[in-house]
């Protein structure tokens, strides 16, 4: 919803409200009638902060009429039994506000995921059949060229040159491979594993990538964590994903830090780096398809681990550290 749209919309809410009270403070107690509708009208801002703000508009309108119409309620107060279906009344509103705000919340939730899926599913068609047009004229590129750099001598200036279309060829088949694993539906085989014993084996094969980038990695695992029910190979993706990430983005000199641990019925896996950060402006599209803040960064990789991460029933999530850097965590739900 943008700006002015949403101020719009809480104007309008504002003036209703502002209007039906001044309707009640300036019209006679007596007239009875009129006071029963008025209070109906209260109905109005509050279907329509429901459905424009979810649960928090129907929150804040509810309560902000009970505290306008007070006033007037303890003026007029003729005692409770004479008020007791006023009582009532008021005590309802607030009821049906919050009843009203939790299924507009629901339903906005509910919406936003379907537009999303849709749209994930769009693009990853799109994705998918780009990258199988480019597959083959790369392999057939990256196949010829390196026959001809095989015929060339090796002080041969061409060869250099034929050299740096193989890596570039190559650099070019792993965004594809990227683009066709993003598009295809994540088949997981699930078996009994410890997350300690994977993230720790994920450490080792990550430490070259440190060694070179003269970053440390350090480990903290939580001993009592328990096998569950995981892919192997997916898992390990996720975790290479994410240190290299981590290495890459972080100053020679500083450390890398994985971390599980348990939290109520999930595993947590954390990956926390002391980088160079993300802009907060660019927090929420970290997950989206092809955001990278990198220069030849595909922006795969993450909706990729997302992808798995969600496959599993779990959920990824991101905080800037107090420092520096950032942390990600996976959250696994523990199952027997």
């Amino acid at each position: 919803m943008t700006t002015p749209h949403k101020n719009a919309k809480i104007a309008l809410i504002c003036a209703l409200v502002t209007g039906i009270l001044i309707l009640h403070y300036v019209t006679l107690h007596e007239k009875t009638v009129q006071h029963a509708l008025y209070r109906m009208l209260f109905y109005m801002p509050l279907v329509l902060g429901s459905f424009w703000f979810g649960f928090k508009g129907a929150l804040y309108i509810s309560m902000a009429v009970a505290v306008f119409y007070l006033p007037y309620a303890i003026f007029r107060w003729q005692g409770f039994a004479q008020d007791f279906d006023k009582v009532l009344e008021g005590s309802l509103y607030i009821f049906i506000a919050l009843i009203l705000g939790f299924l507009a919340e629901r339903e906005r939730k509910e919406h936003t995921k379907r537009v999303e899926s849709e749209r994930l599913a769009a693009i990853g068609k799109a994705v998918s059949e780009i990258a199988h047009d480019m597959k083959s004229p790369l392999m057939a590129i990256g196949g010829f060229t390196t026959q001809v750099s095989r015929k060339l001598s090796a002080d041969d200036p061409n060869r250099k040159k034929l050299d740096l279309v193989v890596k570039e060829t190559s650099r070019l088949e792993s965004m594809v491979r990227e683009m066709l694993d993003f598009s295809r539906a994540v088949q997981l085989q699930i078996s009994m594993e410890s997350l300690n014993r994977l993230a720790e084996e994920c450490v080792e094969m990550c430490r070259p990538i440190g060694e070179a980038h003269n970053v440390e990695l350090k480990t903290a695992f939580d001993p009592d964590l328990p096998p569950q029910p995981l892919d192997r190979n997916r898992m390990e993706q996720v975790m290479m994903n994410l240190i290299t990430n981590a290495v890459q983005a972080s100053a020679p000199q500083q450390a890398v830090w994985i971390r599980t641990h348990k939290a109520a019925n999930n595993a947590v896996l954390e990956c926390c780096d002391t980088g160079y950060g993300i802009n907060e402006k660019d927090l929420d599209k970290i997950f989206e398809p092809f955001f990278s803040t990198k220069k030849d960064g595909t922006g795969l990789k993450l909706p990729i681990v997302k992808k798995i991460v969600e496959a599993h029933g779990g959920s990824i999530s991101l905080r800037p550290n107090p420092d520096a850097g950032v942390t990600f965590s996976v959250r696994l739900p523990l199952k027997e």
